[in-house]
């Protein structure tokens, strides 16, 4: 199920401005993009690599914070130009190889522009965490001319499974005064090589599967 977080509040349109539309723009031009291709590859009769997506404009109140932290002045020039997770998209995979056939076709958008790339997948961090991070950039067609610089565009990709591993460590990680924090720390690391070991081997269930009779 596709979830496109894309309802700002007066705060957020009052911090962002114009700046918002970009925001909002280049989330629809990627997802539009991407969608034309995942489409096509069905109609080709091949597998949808992508099981579900999420969108989202960071919150205003969020910018400010990381803005603070990171000894930037709290602007939407600033948000706009020194950070680049300001439009966020996360792609959710049934299947780990489906991951590396997505970053294909995101790569294949015509006039991509790829900033940078982290595999948190073959180099997890240390705490488990696993996901493929692009931020990117493309032409927004709905503007008659450039704006001054690239918008910019966090993409996400997970398994399922790491997705459920990364929100329940998202939320734990927000608490505080918690006993045995250590022994929580090595437990959440624990159950994240045990479902990177189940992506693992649900892709070769998968792969078991879909051999050609005679070859199993």
């Amino acid at each position: 199920m596709d979830e496109i977080m894309l309802h700002p509040t007066a705060a957020d349109r009052e911090f962002y401005g114009e700046g918002l539309i970009l925001l909002e723009g280049i989330i629809s031009e990627f997802l539009s993009c991407l969608g034309m291709m995942r489409r096509y590859q069905t109609a080709q009769g091949l597998r949808d690599p992508v099981a579900s997506v999420q969108a989202r404009v960071k919150s205003a109140a969020s910018m400010r914070g990381k803005l603070a932290r990171q000894g930037l002045p709290a602007t939407r020039d600033s948000a706009l130009r020194d950070v680049w997770d300001a439009a966020g998209v996360r792609l959710i995979c049934p299947f780990a190889q489906n991951i590396d056939q997505t970053v294909a076709l995101i790569r294949a958008i015509p006039g991509v522009e790829i900033l940078r790339e982290k595999d948190y997948i073959r180099h997890p961090k240390p705490n488990g965490y696993r996901s493929y991070h692009m931020i990117l950039s493309l032409p927004l067609r709905f503007l008659g001319g450039e704006p001054h610089g690239p918008v910019w565009l966090e993409v996400q990709l997970r398994t399922i499974a790491m997705d459920c591993w990364a929100n329940i460590e998202h939320q734990l990680k927000y608490k505080r005064d918690i006993p045995n924090q250590e022994l929580i720390v090595q437990e959440l690391k624990r159950c994240a090589d045990e479902i990177a070991s189940t992506d693992l081997s649900l892709q070769t269930i998968r792969d078991l599967i879909e051999l050609p009779p005679g070859q199993a």
